[in-house]
């Protein structure tokens, strides 16, 4: 079973080093829960959307015009095959696990916008991926118009994905041009795991989360709020040896870092924790 786990994650690692959009997203999504389903066979799951997209490839490939393709995969995902949102259970963490929207039918906006993505791909359709706060659409560049799998509308607009961040977040709420930018699938999975994160550090399950960060630093090196969390979590489980690391490649990221007095005692308390623990 670790052997499995350490399979998925150094295959996740790989996948990492590509370019944002190199990266295939369905595999990358699936071996995220693969750390939780150890044994889990990717290949068989990525031919299973292989098979969504040959199922609807005809009627497809007979629309007229490249925004009515895409309102017809919405329609046969969303409606034909009973994919839908999981609005009673969002933070159930299985709605984040592809293998698990597979199996189920039920997900959360961005998984269920990675099914969408994945079976697309297959077709030759172009589809953006729109992650607005709190919420995950997608856009069909030729006609603007915007999708909703949570819900499975179509033909949304900018101000219908305004009103679904106010929705959330109140009606000040605003939704600028920049977070309707598209995201690449690296921003894409990123987002997936920090979705995992909040919700394993809100059931305060400290060792899926450990896994969760682990992967975030992977996929993201260059970036600073991972590794403060890891160092954080990694010195509340007695990992000071790792913690000792992180504080270093933090300092190399943050080159002025070592000459806050704060860091300093941070790092001196970490070391010292490390050399008592060997």
């Amino acid at each position: 079973m670790e052997n499995s786990r350490l399979s998925a994650r150094r295959s996740f690692a790989l996948l990492a080093l590509r370019g944002g959009d190199a990266i295939p997203l369905a595999e990358g999504a699936l071996l995220i829960g693969a750390e939780e389903s150890p044994g889990l066979d990717v290949a068989a799951y990525l031919s299973r959307i292989d098979a969504l997209a040959d199922e609807v490839r005809e009627a497809v490939d007979n629309a007229d015009g490249a925004h009515e393709a895409g309102m017809t995969l919405l329609r046969f995902l969303y409606g034909e095959q009973g994919f839908r949102g999981n609005p009673e259970h969002y933070y159930d963490p299985r709605n984040s696990f592809l293998h698990e929207v597979l199996d189920r039918r039920l997900g959360i906006p961005i998984t269920l916008s990675i099914l969408y993505m994945a079976v697309a791909e297959r077709l030759g359709l172009r589809v953006e991926a729109i992650g607005l706060p709190g919420h995950f659409v997608l856009r069909l560049p030729e006609s603007g118009a915007y999708l909703d799998p949570f819900t499975g509308q179509g033909n949304l607009t900018d101000a219908d994905c305004t009103q679904r961040v106010r929705a959330l977040f109140g009606e000040s709420a605003r939704v600028d041009r920049a977070m309707l930018g598209a995201q690449t699938n690296r921003e894409i999975l990123t987002r997936v795991l920090v979705n995992l994160r909040e919700i394993y550090r809100t059931r305060k399950d400290s060792t899926r989360l450990l896994s969760v960060l682990d992967r975030l630093v992977v996929l993201n090196p260059g970036a600073i709020n991972p590794l403060r969390d890891r160092i954080r979590v990694l010195s509340q489980q007695g990992e000071y040896r790792r913690a000792l690391r992180d504080l270093e490649r933090l300092a190399e990221l943050q080159p002025g870092l070592r000459r806050s007095q704060r860091y300093r005692n941070r790092r001196r308390f970490v070391r010292d924790m490390a050399v008592r623990m060997n």
